[in-house]
């Protein structure tokens, strides 16, 4: 798994900070999903999707800090990665910039996740690609772009009772377009909240107007 929903991202954080035998401790979890598509010489070209979560701990004794990460959950990695942390703080030397933790904040929420975006699937991106290359298939133009899209999530929490938790997504679309015999090009990019905000076929006559 790689998308932990808020009360899932608190737990494993708890079990962090519980475990650990420093002054202070800071965990970070992450987690995202990312899929694109890549277009060229009016073909598509590849495609994929990633996966990926990890959780980051940092702990200090006195001003000594040591940071470990793992990308497995389960309470002997857990474990395992505070002790780790741990033994790198006491072999480290002091930090004279060291910062203490804060203590627990409120955050506002913001508006960073867009359900259109988290949405988007491998049909939706072939759909993209499709609308970018059939206006310039066959009218003496070439396109080749890039679709990346992302969803997920970060948590954060440490001993002193701060917790915080943030979803996230992303939309980033690029595409150039050339004249077949290369004295000819235009570009054009976009980077949205909203998926369902965004029209390849508008968009592509953007890169076609500046190629011609």
């Amino acid at each position: 798994m790689s998308i932990f929903t808020e009360q899932q991202a608190k737990a494993i954080l708890d079990k962090v900070i519980a475990l650990s035998k420093a002054d202070e401790c800071t965990a970070t979890l992450a987690g995202s999903i990312d899929g694109n598509i890549r277009f060229a010489l009016n073909n598509v070209s590849t495609s994929g999707m990633v996966t990926n979560a990890e959780l980051a701990v940092q702990v200090a004794f006195g001003k000594r800090v040591g940071t470990a990460s793992i990308n497995e959950f389960d309470d002997a990695s857990l474990e395992r990665v505070v002790r780790r942390a741990e033994d790198l703080a006491r072999l480290a030397p002091e930090n004279p910039e060291f910062m203490p933790i804060i203590g627990k904040q409120d955050y506002t929420p913001s508006p960073t996740f867009s359900e259109s975006t988290a949405a988007i699937d491998p049909e939706f991106r072939a759909r993209v690609a499709a609308d970018s290359i059939a206006p310039c298939r066959g009218h003496g133009l070439v396109a080749a772009g890039f679709l990346e899209d992302s969803r997920g999530f970060i948590a954060i929490a440490n001993s002193k009772g701060n917790f915080g938790y943030q979803r996230t997504t992303s939309f980033d679309y690029t595409c150039t377009v050339r004249t077949e015999d290369g004295r000819g090009s235009g570009w054009v990019g976009r980077n949205l909240k909203d998926a369902a905000d965004f029209r390849a076929e508008q968009e592509i006559e953007i890169a076609k107007r500046k190629a011609i």
